[in-house]
């Protein structure tokens, strides 16, 4: 069987520092993150075609990242990403998994050959939630700019 990919292994790391020397600052104390890639689909189909519809791709929707957290009082979370928000500041994001000397992964960390997704989006939604007898969360939705890219690990 293949080696399954655990959730938990996987981070959502905003770039903290420039282009030239990205400096990867992991979304703290999230629960969970998601990525949404869509396309509409042209219908063409005809009498010929028969019962069945046929489909040519269309445009690309607007991808996005959706990202669950905890509030905490320490970590890079609700109020550092609320700074990027009301400056509509582009963010560089990537997808990928844990560092090599990370000692909380789950299963493994980040090995070379691994694949990950890299893109750069503005933060297009962001609450922060308090219960009152309940923990202080947060969630944002990143709406990517163009397209993300796959890229692979390389060896260290």
């Amino acid at each position: 069987m293949s080696e399954v990919v655990h959730g938990g292994d996987v981070l959502l790391y905003i770039n903290t520092g420039d282009e030239s020397t990205p400096v990867w600052t992991p979304v703290a104390h999230a629960t969970t993150h998601s990525v949404t890639h869509g396309m509409s689909a042209q219908e063409v189909s005809s009498k010929d075609t028969g019962r069945h519809p046929n489909l040519k791709p269309g445009k690309h929707n607007v991808s996005t990242v959706s990202i669950q957290g905890l509030r905490t009082y320490d970590g890079y979370d609700y109020f550092d990403l609320k700074q990027i928000f009301d400056a509509n500041q582009l963010v560089h994001i990537k997808l990928s998994g844990r560092p090599s000397d990370d000692p909380d992964y789950f299963e493994r960390t980040e090995q070379a050959g691994d694949k990950y997704e890299e893109g750069y989006g503005y933060i297009t939604e962001l609450s922060n939630e308090n219960a009152h007898d309940g923990i202080a969360t947060y969630s944002c939705t990143i709406s990517i700019n163009g397209k993300t890219e796959i890229k692979t690990v390389s060896g260290s």
